[in-house]
């Protein structure tokens, strides 16, 4: 995981290729998981698949910031109601497309393609708004702790966020004798579990 860690911070200093190396690191999380090993083919294979998608589909949440941070800007140049309405429509846009992408990119990573993906992205999303939230507030938890620890962020955060985000979201594998107090309370990618 420290490994994982380091090779997708430094893969992800471009900016630009933060996508695929996210993708990167759901993908080789899912092989360890699956097979207890690395497996290089089935990472190379899906960023080859989807690496494109992952890059275009990871600048939404920040065009729709950016988008948001500009009208805030242009509010406080001359007040109104509708750009400050168009500003938190802009921002919770773009919370909303990152909280998404979670989902998304776990099911490119286990080999589904883009258009069910996306879906089952949207469908987990919506149907799932706590489980969503938390998921998002464990991971930017764990952001600001290994940010404020400096060395801990390039090391640790990538393999966390990683890690736990597929935990949460796929079934246990096939191999785990998993009992139902094993089983995460949020449905998989698909939906196809409860929401307890």
């Amino acid at each position: 995981m420290v490994l994982l860690s380091v090779v997708w911070f430094v893969c992800s200093l471009p900016l630009v290729t933060v996508g695929p190396a996210t993708l990167g690191a759901y993908a080789a999380v899912v092989s360890v998981r699956e097979t207890y090993k690395f497996d290089r083919e089935h990472v190379a294979s899906v960023l080859k698949r989807h690496g494109v998608s992952a890059m275009l589909l990871s600048g939404v949440p920040l065009v729709l910031g950016v988008v948001s941070v500009l009208y805030v800007l242009e509010y406080f140049a001359s007040p109104s109601t509708f750009l400050l309405a168009l500003s938190v429509g802009s921002a919770y846009a773009g919370a909303y497309a990152a909280l998404v992408l979670v989902p998304t990119f776990v099911g490119l990573a286990t080999g589904g393609d883009l258009e069910s993906s996306v879906r089952a992205g949207f469908g987990w999303t919506s149907a799932n708004a706590v489980g969503a939230v938390t998921l998002a507030m464990a991971t930017l938890v764990a952001f600001l702790a290994t940010g404020l620890l400096t060395i801990a962020f390039p090391l640790v955060f990538a393999g966390f966020a990683a890690a736990f985000h597929v935990h949460v979201l796929l079934d246990p594998p096939d191999h785990e004798q998993a009992t139902e107090q094993d089983e995460t309370i949020y449905a998989g990618a698909d939906g196809a579990r409860g929401t307890d």
